[in-house]
């Protein structure tokens, strides 16, 4: 059952581009670190790399892509950009706009995928937000999601973006998109590790051939370095509670037998339902680790054991918004 979607290194979406199945996941990766941090990961051979509109290192992060196309380390047709939005949709206009505003940051003429980041509408003022800001406080009543959808395909059809998808959005609201779109979404990224393993979603994205990517693959193991500054995000009260998947005995007998990493038997568990994976790490060593997942499988007994470790815990889940009738996580 779960061996069944094996990837290779790249996939096919649904509009006929290729996506790396591993990305360097961006978010937390300290301003002052993001630009060395993208060239160890092309020299490394990420060619995959995830940003957001709302990421604070965003800037940064543009500038390291900026760096290794101008020594030739990579050509940009080597890359894949996934680019974010933040969701501050208010009028018309405002994904064409924003996306510009993106691409100037990244210092870029178009990025691969661009993806709703989430379902939920804000202010364009989060924009100019701190760390310590109530979010609840910039909620901007309901997105309309059929307009700010036909919007993401005009920047299909003017070339700042190559493919288009969601983020953190449900079944439901993906299906209503479905129903109205001329261009299909071709990704979703949405949480999803060996203790919210999101059997149902996936399944349903698979069906549609919508490609699903794991952010926190590893269930965020540094979140607690991050302190109140993500309160508002996860369901980790202070944030302070370490993540426990590494100590999964399954994991650590696997990771002996196959003479891996813990890490890497998460991240091929993830490759081997059929899902890519955005790991985030500066580490070098461990960069290197997370990519390279293609030279072992595991069996349909350990995969079996892997789907025992489910728990439905999930980590962020942006519990300030829990009382909106478009937040996506009352059913996974």
């Amino acid at each position: 059952m779960n061996g069944e979607h094996v990837l290779c290194e790249q996939h096919t979406l649904n509009d006929g581009n290729l996506i790396p199945v591993v990305a360097l996941g961006t978010s937390r990766i300290p301003i002052s670190e993001a630009i060395d941090v993208i060239t160890t990961a092309v020299n490394i051979g990420y060619r995959h790399f995830d940003t957001s509109e709302v990421y604070e290192n965003t800037a940064q992060i543009g500038e390291g892509i900026r760096k290794v196309l101008l020594l030739g380390k990579v050509k940009r047709k080597d890359l894949f950009i996934t680019a974010k939005l933040g969701p501050c949709y208010e009028q018309r206009g405002d994904i064409d706009t924003s996306l510009r505003e993106l691409l100037a940051i990244l210092q870029l003429d178009y990025v691969d995928a661009c993806l709703l980041h989430f379902p939920v509408q804000f202010k364009k003022t989060v924009k100019q937000r701190d760390a310590t800001i109530n979010w609840g406080e910039y909620l901007n009543g309901i997105c309309d999601h059929e307009q700010v959808w036909k919007e993401m395909e005009g920047a299909v059809k003017i070339g700042l973006t190559r493919s288009i998808g969601l983020s953190n959005f449900n079944q439901q609201q993906i299906e209503n998109i479905l129903q109205k779109c001329t261009i299909p979404p071709a990704v979703l990224q949405t949480e999803c590790h060996a203790h919210l393993q999101m059997t149902d979603l996936v399944k349903f994205c698979q069906d549609k051939d919508i490609f699903v990517t794991a952010f926190a693959p590893l269930g965020s193991p540094g979140l607690s370095k991050y302190g109140s500054n993500y309160k508002y995000f996860t369901s980790l009260g202070n944030s302070n509670q370490p993540c426990d998947i590494y100590d999964e005995s399954i994991v650590l007998d696997l990771a002996k037998q196959l003479e891996r990493t813990p890490a890497q038997i998460l991240l091929r568990h993830l490759i081997q339902r059929g899902i890519g994976v955005l790991p985030k790490s500066s580490n070098p060593e461990r960069l290197k680790e997370n990519i390279n997942i293609f030279d072992f499988k595991l069996t349909k007994c350990d995969m079996d054991s892997m789907e025992k470790l489910e728990k439905g815990r999930r980590i962020f889940s942006f519990g300030f918004l829990k009382e909106h009738p478009q937040y996506p996580f009352t059913e996974t």
